[in-house]
């Protein structure tokens, strides 16, 4: 309904005002006479008409809630990611959330991590030899025997080679672990014994795991021994890493090994770590590909895929 007044010097003057503007079907609702005449309120009802249809479409407007970062941004900072990998991921989550409207932090991160690293699975990946390597007391020997039974119980013929002749006791841990799973056991003195040994055995197994010496990677001779060792095998060459370990140094010491030619990361004591910025920015750093993490001291079970979800949920528990 609309309303309006009008004031005029008589009844006859308002009522030429009514119809000349508001129209014949204008009617009057109050009058009132002052000094100057006469005060008349006129309405006029609306001709249009509102229904109710239900097979109208509902437009909705974009939601005013600003995209928050927060949680995110906090787990990073607990978890020691370096500033510029922290910043990338920062900036892929905001990319993906204005593309997609995602707000859900785990699956913002989760779809982060899909873009920036690389995923494979140990087993299927690659060829059938595979190098690991890694500083003292990292796990490598412990990862094998849980690659080992993997591979059994997938039915896959596996022979396990070391080439440890620097650890006390390396060989005979891994020999044990062999015979428990009925498994091809070599040990290796020398490079040309290495390379030796999986030229004969290539054929005759599907999956050929090999041990190396954990190394110092800032000494000089440790590095040439494990280069002679690797250099001239065809294989997937696998840093094993301590979760847990600082993050600048962990960057810093792997430098050395990718120079060596590695290109897959596996961290180890995940499960003994609450921190994984060093895994994180590691692996962003060197463009490593994440194939598998050692989550227990469980030989059968204690090896776990990672994917991006499983490295989000990782980030986002403290």
């Amino acid at each position: 309904m609309k309303i309006k007044h009008f004031t005029a010097s008589t009844m006859a003057d308002a009522m030429s005002q009514i119809r000349l503007e508001m129209g014949k079907d204008a009617i009057i609702i109050a009058t009132e006479n002052n000094s100057d005449g006469v005060k008349v309120t006129a309405a006029l009802e609306s001709s249009q008409e509102f229904k109710f249809d239900q097979n109208d479409k509902i437009e909705i407007s974009p939601s005013l809630i600003k995209y928050d970062d927060m949680r995110i941004r906090e787990s990073l900072e607990y978890h020691n990611v370096l500033p510029e990998v922290k910043k990338q991921i920062l900036a892929f989550a905001r990319q993906i959330h204005s593309e997609t409207g995602q707000n859900d932090s785990f699956k913002l991160l989760a779809d982060t991590f899909k873009r920036m690293y690389g995923f494979c699975q140990l087993l299927e990946n690659g060829t059938g030899s595979k190098i690991f390597m890694g500083m003292p007391g990292c796990g490598k020997s412990t990862v094998i025997a849980k690659v080992a039974t993997k591979a059994v119980f997938k039915k896959i013929k596996t022979a396990i080679i070391s080439a440890d002749n620097i650890r006390a006791g390396a060989n005979v841990q891994l020999k044990t672990f062999a015979e428990i799973l009925k498994t091809g056991f070599y040990c290796c003195k020398t490079a040309k014994e290495l390379f030796s040994c999986v030229k004969k055995n290539q054929s005759e197994y599907q999956l050929l795991l090999i041990d190396t010496p954990g190394i110092n990677p800032y000494d000089e001779a440790d590095v040439d021994l494990l280069e002679e060792l690797t250099d001239s095998l065809k294989a997937d060459k696998i840093l094993v890493t301590d979760a847990g370990r600082d993050t600048y140094e962990a960057v810093e010491s792997t430098n050395v090994f990718c120079d060596l030619g590695t290109n897959i990361i596996l961290p180890t004591h995940l499960d003994m770590t609450r921190r994984i910025g060093a895994v994180i920015s590691n692996a962003y750093c060197h463009q490593l590909t994440f194939c598998a993490g050692s989550v227990s001291a469980n030989i059968a079970k204690g090896l776990a895929d990672i994917t991006p979800k499983n490295l989000a949920k990782l980030l986002l528990t403290e």
